[in-house]
């Protein structure tokens, strides 16, 4: 699909005429139209701006629609908005059950959060898994699950600090949370969950030990 033919679909799907798209975002209604056509192959970023809020869609995504951000950028850029939301989530709930949280950048620690209540350090690493829609969605995602899983219980098991008291693994998409929990740790003495966050719910949905 074409970035005119996506506009389009997208200005229809929000039942907004060419008219009103210009008239509220200030592009001309010929410049709509031409980009709608494939009269326009460069469209300037301004215009990508100056639309995205009218059709309800991140500018960033429109970017990448028009080709000026590559794949793993766009991957990048998602990740790190659901991190961010991940960690508005979690954080007033560890508060509010009395640990100390703090952040601190990735290498120092091995999660994204790091909650301290006595002699217990508690380490929550979210990991952010794209949704796909193919025929092999559940065969990538089980790859993509063990995958995961295979590094970070190998980073575990190497880990140098002996603060460490609980490690958590947090993801929001429920396919890949029930394939982690098919696939339980062996041999690490330390305290390993998995936790199910909806994102757009603002909660969590479950937490479970995974070697008890």
């Amino acid at each position: 699909m074409s970035f005119g033919e996506y506009l389009k679909q997208l200005r229809k799907d929000k039942s907004i005429s060419q008219r009103e798209l210009a008239e509220k975002s200030g592009v001309s209604n010929a410049e709509i139209s031409r980009i709608e056509t494939g009269g326009r192959q460069k469209i300037s970023p301004d215009v990508l701006r100056a639309i995205a809020p009218i059709l309800e869609v991140p500018y960033e995504e429109l970017m990448d629609k028009a080709g000026y951000i590559s794949t793993s950028t766009s991957f990048m850029i998602e990740h790190r908005e659901a991190e961010e939301r991940f960690i508005e989530i979690v954080t007033p709930k560890l508060i509010m059950d009395g640990w100390g949280v703090e952040y601190t950048r990735r290498g120092r620690t091995i999660g994204d959060i790091v909650a301290k209540k006595g002699k217990e350090e508690w380490h929550i690493d979210y990991r952010y898994f794209r949704t796909r829609e193919d025929n092999d969605k559940h065969f990538r995602d089980d790859m993509r699950a063990r995958d995961i899983l295979w590094r970070t219980y190998g980073r575990l098991a190497i880990y140098d600090k002996d603060d460490i008291t609980k490690y958590t693994i947090a993801v929001s998409n429920e396919k890949i949370y029930e394939i982690i929990l098919k696939y339980p740790p062996r041999l690490l003495r330390l305290k390993v969950t998995a936790m199910f966050i909806d994102l757009e719910e603002g909660k969590i949905i479950d937490d479970q030990i995974l070697n008890a």
